[in-house]
């Protein structure tokens, strides 16, 4: 079944790219009257492309709608800053939008489905759930209470993030690999358009109350619906394989992944305060977290003789065991070992470390076992494993099946290579301010040169992707990452307050940079991608360099503070050396062990 969506390639984008892929929808471009448009210009003047440019205008708005206008309206309210600082809590759904994008992927809505296709029938879901949650923000009085301003900003973080992970899906249908770089550029600047008219919410709130401006937004995004209607379903949509005759589970159980659900359920339960909960004197939620980490511990510890699909070893088993609890307990292990405050920074390093070594050392585990036991291949795998295997395990198996021994790379390069560009950006407002300009000034170039400079990268890099390749691409944008953030360096030295023509220069200079690194990136994460599970992976890879790099971004206060602004933006800009070499790794691993398509 696999084969017939071979995997794409990660050199997507370069002239030597063979493997089969979506193509284009037929156009007025392929008519004779169309042929004196330069080629290189005809990505950009698709109709896929004005549907890209609606679609990343839709995406766009519920985030910045829910990270930016909902804070400075419950402040404006008189809530506390700690609680609003809760609040973004909630936008995790955005990182987690992998858990349900399986659903997404080989789920159809009813009756929507057959009226506008898998990919738009989800789309309109998706919107419906943000409009109704902007109108229960209308609605809803802060300073009298917060649940139903929990509930409309839940519901609009959980349906933009699975707006996200349509879209994604279509956009990587709906266009060949080699032009998914000029799909980006077109995404991204619609969704630059969403965070300026995300801005005219404020207005619309300081002449007629918030309730208006929730109303005027949720319009907008209905209006969008409207346009999902016209967008054309990808004609190149790879169906995946009817799940309908299969159990939800099926064959052995295996030891290592029950385990696993039983421990992030555990660490779940610490985040969320739930094991604080009691019943009079009795510390209900306490037990119910220490019965889910002992529950895994004795599934690793009985292993074949209860869960008969266990593979891995007991030596390897007792290693998560391990792993497993000092995930949950990281707290209590950082504070009784290392003497560290829970305030320190350093805890959260130590608390950081153990979680990517608990997800480390099971993806090991499984990936180890997969090969003995031949799940995951086909449909016969499925069918032994069932539907619950089918949707989750076997798009993320498929992943490591094509890339073999290239994928560990592969996966260093997807975290790292905007590492310099998140933690960098996090400091550049400060150091405007700690230099001595205005904020009517640091507006007026951002919102101005700088709006226009992200628009010129944006074209930039997905003009460049489409005539060089991707992955060169991804060197020439992390050369110029270490051009611009260097640059920085220079500025933090020797600027001083009173020259805009500077501050627009280093603004501008970065903001095309980070166009293009957003155009080219985007484009070889799609690269990645087999059309098969487009929605699954696509999630699991964004998540996962996303999530990294926002905790990274979390310590670039202490090193700013440590090491002085010129220190720091040095030190951010050498972030895109090794990112750059890497891209050079993997093209070379890649040309040696080429990703291989997989037939069921």
């Amino acid at each position: 079944m696999l084969g017939k969506t071979a995997a794409m390639t990660a050199n997507a984008g370069d002239p030597e790219t063979t493997a089969p892929q979506p193509k284009w929808a037929p156009s007025y471009l392929d008519k004779p009257g169309w042929s004196w448009v330069p080629t290189w210009l005809h990505p950009y003047l698709r109709p896929e492309m004005l549907g890209m440019l609606m679609l990343g205008f839709a995406s766009g708005l519920p985030l910045y709608l829910f990270y930016s206008k909902t804070s400075i309206w419950l402040r404006a309210e008189g809530i506390e800053r700690s609680t609003i600082g809760f609040f973004y809590w909630i936008g995790l759904a955005y990182t987690l939008k992998w858990v349900w994008a399986p659903v997404i992927d080989k789920t159809v809505v009813p009756v929507l489905g057959k009226m506008f296709g898998h990919r738009r029938s989800w789309m309109m879901v998706a919107i419906s759930g943000t409009v109704l949650g902007l109108f229960i923000l209308a609605t809803a009085d802060p300073s009298q209470g917060l649940l139903r301003v929990l509930l409309g900003a839940g519901l609009i973080a959980f349906s933009g993030a699975t707006l996200d992970v349509s879209i994604d899906a279509w956009r990587i249908e709906s266009a060949p690999t080699d032009a998914q770089a000029n799909m980006a550029a077109s995404y991204s600047l619609g969704y630059r358009g969403a965070l300026l008219f995300s801005g005219l919410g404020l207005v619309i709130a300081g002449k007629a109350g918030w309730g208006m401006a929730f109303v005027v937004m949720a319009l907008a995004m209905a209006a969008c619906a409207g346009l999902v209607a016209l967008i054309t379903e990808p004609r190149t949509r790879t169906k995946g394989k009817d799940l309908d005759g299969l159990p939800l589970f099926a064959g052995a159980w295996n030891a290592v992944a029950v385990a696993t659900a039983l421990f992030f359920f555990a660490r779940a339960f610490r985040w969320l305060k739930v094991n604080a909960i009691q019943m009079g004197d009795l510390p209900i939620g306490a037990w119910l977290m220490d019965g889910m980490l002992l529950a895994a511990v004795a599934a690793l510890l009985s292993g074949a003789l209860v869960f008969k699909g266990t593979k891995a070893g007991l030596p390897h088993r007792l290693a998560l065991a391990g792993a497993g609890t000092a995930f949950v307990y990281a707290r209590e292990l950082a504070v009784l070992f290392g003497g560290v405050a829970e305030s320190s920074p350093f805890f959260k390093l130590v608390t950081v470390t153990i979680s990517l070594l608990m997800v480390g050392l099971t993806a090991w585990l499984i990936l180890s076992s997969h090969g003995q036991t031949g799940a995951g291949k086909g449909e016969a795998g499925d069918q032994a494993r069932g539907k619950i295997h089918a949707l989750f395990a076997t798009p993320l198996l498929q992943v490591y099946d094509r890339f073999g021994k290239v994928l560990v790379p592969i996966l260093i390069l997807v975290l790292i290579y905007r590492t310099s560009d998140f933690t960098m950006g996090v400091m550049a407002g400060p150091l405007y301010v700690d230099l001595g300009y205005s904020p009517d000034m640091i507006g007026l170039v951002q919102s101005g040169l700088g709006v226009w400079a992200v628009m010129i990268g944006l074209f930039i890099g997905g003009l460049v992707a489409n005539q060089i390749g991707v992955m060169k691409s991804l060197v020439v944008g992390a050369v110029l990452t270490l051009i611009t953030n260097g640059f920085y360096a220079y500025f933090a030295a020797v600027a001083t307050g009173d020259d805009p023509a500077f501050l627009a220069l280093a603004i501008c200079a970065d903001n095309v940079a980070g166009g293009f690194v957003t155009t080219v990136f985007i484009a070889y994460l799609s690269s990645l991608v087999d059309p098969a599970f487009a929605a699954t992976q696509y999630a699991l890879f964004s998540s996962l360099y996303a999530l990294l790099n926002k905790l990274a971004a979390g310590f670039s206060g202490l090193m700013a503070d440590a090491l002085g602004y010129v220190g720091f933006f040095l030190v951010t800009a050498s972030y895109a050396i090794p990112a750059a070499l890497l891209v050079v790794v993997v093209a070379w691993m890649q040309k040696k062990h080429p990703p291989k398509a997989l037939s069921g």
